[in-house]
């Protein structure tokens, strides 16, 4: 069943909620891969807060933060990355959502400026206020770039150390201030692997979840340098044909992917 989610700005005062997700301790409840339920028998003790994220297939929908992970029948507790790949897009960005306003509201519960107990905007909006020092804070979006280095028929992938996984991958990096989205393509492919690159091509972008990033994706052509992987943020990278990929990608579902499964069809001329 396909599923489509309009996102909203938080109203005064929340609607009544039709459709429920709840988050604990970096997890959701899920009914096998079903995170959004009908409302289910939680003690209302443990609801620190609820917010109003959207509508869902027409229906009000809300996320409640639990102080514990409390045991539901038919029920359990899993990580917001096991459910890449095994639910509909639309879905697992829901679920995304859902994640970050919960650790938004987590996080920012005290005044970072002065120390003091924030509240709720009473204005309608997605913020938390300190009383004390008026200080305003928003759920946190941190823009990052992923590109796709290429060289004539051959794409750039690297396996990130951090990572534990042994994908290979494009290579991806936080916009730092003051810095352009362009920019930062070009740093970061310098800093990791030690190559200039040319003129960036925008792709698209993806917000991704883990936990708070909003993905801009590129193309950028190789323009001089040899590999030197800096073998702290990346182990190894290589120069890989369109007809000879690692057995391994990142899925379709991620920005990663799409820009390597695009680069495969323009060299080739065929759907991947």
């Amino acid at each position: 069943m396909s599923h489509q989610f309009v996102p909203a700005a938080v109203l005064s005062p929340q609607p009544v909620f039709s459709c429920h997700i709840y988050v604990s301790g970096g997890q959701l409840l899920c009914a096998g891969e079903v995170f959004v339920h009908d409302r289910l028998d939680v003690p209302a003790e443990l609801v620190v807060a609820s917010h109003y994220l959207g509508e869902l297939s027409g229906q009000t929908c809300g996320v409640h933060l639990l102080s514990a992970a409390v045991d539901v029948p038919g029920c359990e507790w899993r990580g917001l990355r096991s459910l890449l790949g095994l639910v509909e897009e639309e879905m697992f960005f829901l679920a995304g959502r859902a994640m970050q306003v919960g650790n938004w509201d987590t996080d920012h519960r005290y005044c970072g400026r002065c120390g003091s107990a924030t509240i709720c905007s009473p204005r309608g909006e997605r913020a938390r206020i300190c009383p004390s020092c008026q200080l305003s804070v928003y759920p946190r979006i941190s823009p990052c770039v992923i590109m796709l280095v290429t060289r004539g028929e051959e794409c750039l992938l690297a396996r990130h150390s951090h990572h534990r996984h042994g994908l290979f991958t494009a290579l991806a990096g936080f916009i730092e201030p003051g810095e352009s989205a362009e920019q930062a393509v070009a740093r970061e492919v310098n800093e990791e692997v030690g190559l200039v690159v040319g003129q960036p091509h925008y792709i698209g972008s993806q917000p991704w979840p883990f936990p708070g990033q909003l993905m801009l994706g590129y193309t950028v052509p190789w323009l001089a340098g040899g590999l030197k992987p800096d073998r702290v943020e990346i182990a190894e990278a290589h120069w890989f044909h369109y007809s000879d990929l690692p057995a391994e990608i990142p899925p379709p579902q991620t920005l990663s992917g799409q820009l390597i499964r695009g680069f495969v069809r323009a060299a080739s001329g065929k759907p991947v």
